[in-house]
């Protein structure tokens, strides 16, 4: 006799793999082994940081889709269930050669959509109207030395800092404005889009409403809430932008696919 098991727990190697890896790197960075054992803090080092700031690296592009909000457990665990229920028939549609492509497209187009997003916050603003907007004073002392007066009851920097340009200081400020940014909700939000492409009209059920809802509807009302929540500029402390550019990506490169032939099947 055999069974029939749900494709929803026979997990790919790809879905299951990534899993793992991000859960065991958040218990690695929550118990603060990063410290004792390497010392240094894995989201200052490989989360994503402006491209413009002295803190960015461009493997940070990638590495950041496996760190996650340390304060709780719901930021990884929101992306790892998200992961593990659309991604685990995505796998089973494509392969896991394929799967994997996509999702770090993905994950990398949301990086690509931030960056770009930072990037809008200076367009224009001269260093001097920078240190005006984020610290209340002008630069002074101007000369081979740059220096400029700050508050440490708002700021946690010394009072005065120095730099030997105005291009180190404008990089500082860029850094400065520019949150860090961990998490793979890029990559999981592609992953969803792509289920609701693929199978547009599977029922779904979202938690505790018992009436099925067409995955076209549920996932395209959470990307609708995305973008709502971008524009609306809550500061919840999430990176939407992040958000909609895996979803804009994972749009793009099934839609690429289709054109070309090659959306269904494993790829070799």
């Amino acid at each position: 006799m055999s069974q029939n098991r749900s494709p929803l727990f026979d997990l790919g190697p790809g879905v299951k793999n990534l899993i793992i890896i991000n859960l065991l790197i958040w218990l690695f960075d929550i118990t603060n082994c990063n410290k004792h054992l390497i010392g240094i803090d894995l989201h200052t080092v490989f989360g994503l940081h402006y491209w413009e700031s002295d803190s960015f690296k461009p493997f940070q592009m990638i590495s950041y889709m496996f760190l996650h909000d340390r304060s709780g457990i719901m930021h990884v665990f929101f992306n790892m269930f998200n992961l593990w229920m659309f991604g685990s028939m995505m796998e089973r549609h494509w392969g896991t050669a394929r799967f994997l492509l996509f999702y770090f497209i993905c994950g990398i187009g949301g990086a690509v959509a931030q960056q770009a997003a930072w990037s809008t916050m200076f367009v224009g603003e001269s260093t001097s109207d920078l240190c005006i907007s984020v610290f209340g004073s002008d630069i002074t002392n101007g000369g081979a030395t740059t220096s400029f007066n700050i508050n440490t009851g708002t700021h946690n920097i010394p009072n005065i800092v120095h730099f030997d340009s105005t291009e180190g200081l404008r990089r500082f400020i860029m850094e400065y404005m520019t949150p860090l940014v961990v998490g793979a909700s890029g990559a999981t939000f592609g992953v969803m889009t792509a289920f609701a492409m693929v199978f547009p009209n599977l029922p779904l059920f979202f938690f505790f409403i018992p009436i099925p809802i067409r995955a076209k509807f549920m996932i395209g009302f959470f990307i609708v809430l995305e973008v709502v929540e971008t524009f609306a500029r809550t500061s919840d402390g999430i990176a939407h932008l992040a958000h909609l550019g895996g979803v804009l990506f994972g749009v793009l490169l099934i839609l690429w696919w289709r054109r070309t032939g090659e959306e269904s099947g494993p790829m070799y």
